[in-house]
């Protein structure tokens, strides 16, 4: 029986089909993405923290790491001039993010990509001299995450970092599963959250990846991270009135 007519063969097949993205469509899922964190955070400031609103902002980060894990994963290392964007990018928004009410120990979502690509690409030098910044990192990390899916949002960044760069099919299907466990438990403390959070970005991985071919890169570098920071700096001058 060949490969492709078995269950792991097919659902291999399925996961290449999912994350093979032209640069458009790529812009596709950061702007689907993109539209479920403003509604995301409009309904929890402006809204009362509106029920449809929240689990409909599960899915945005999910596919916003696997954006962030596909684009580490075009170079053979994960380089530090990105991570070292990303960690002034977390500076500039933690204005922001207190701005909105949270404390300034509540590192906001840019910090979760800081952190966990720092780590990566510590624990991926040869040399086992990185292997305790890296931990330490991690364990700095802890108290400050709680208001960005902690630990469980770091295994989801790093699950789709390795689930990108994957080669082989049982590697692929090991992380393609990994990712979803994590997914389902950064909103462990709600079933309808976690099966939200993976439903959506599913959907929304489907949808894109089989359309907008010839759809051109329409975002400019580092859109999100500015975006981020801005629009939360919106919501709390609106807020503030």
């Amino acid at each position: 029986m060949r490969a492709q007519h078995t269950f792991p063969g097919a659902t291999d097949s399925w996961l290449q089909r999912l994350l093979t993205w032209t640069p458009g469509q790529t812009d596709m899922i950061k702007t689907v993405a993109l539209v479920l964190m403003v509604t995301d955070h409009t309904g929890l400031l402006l809204a009362g923290n509106n029920e449809v609103m929240r689990l409909l902002g599960r899915g945005c980060f999910p596919l916003f790491g696997l954006a962030w894990g596909m684009n580490l994963a075009r170079h053979a290392e994960i380089r530090q001039s990105q991570l070292n964007s990303l960690w002034g990018w977390a500076l500039v928004a933690q204005v922001s993010f207190m701005l909105i009410g949270y404390p300034w120990y509540s590192g906001n979502i840019l910090f979760a990509f800081a952190v966990t690509g720092q780590v990566l690409r510590w624990v991926s030098q040869p040399s086992w001299y990185y292997t305790l910044p890296a931990a330490g990192l991690l364990v700095i990390w802890i108290p400050l995450s709680t208001a960005s899916y902690g630990m469980a949002g770091v295994g989801m960044l790093a699950a789709s970092w390795l689930l990108c760069r994957a080669q082989h099919a049982p590697e692929r299907l090991v992380y393609g599963v990994l990712w979803a466990l994590m997914v389902l438990l950064m909103n462990m403390h709600d079933v309808s959250e976690s099966v939200a959070g993976l439903a959506i970005a599913l959907l929304t991985l489907m949808v894109c990846s089989s359309s907008g071919e010839r759809v051109k890169r329409f975002w400019p570098r580092h859109f999100f991270a500015m975006f981020y920071a801005v629009h939360l700096a919106v919501l709390g001058i609106v807020v503030s009135m």
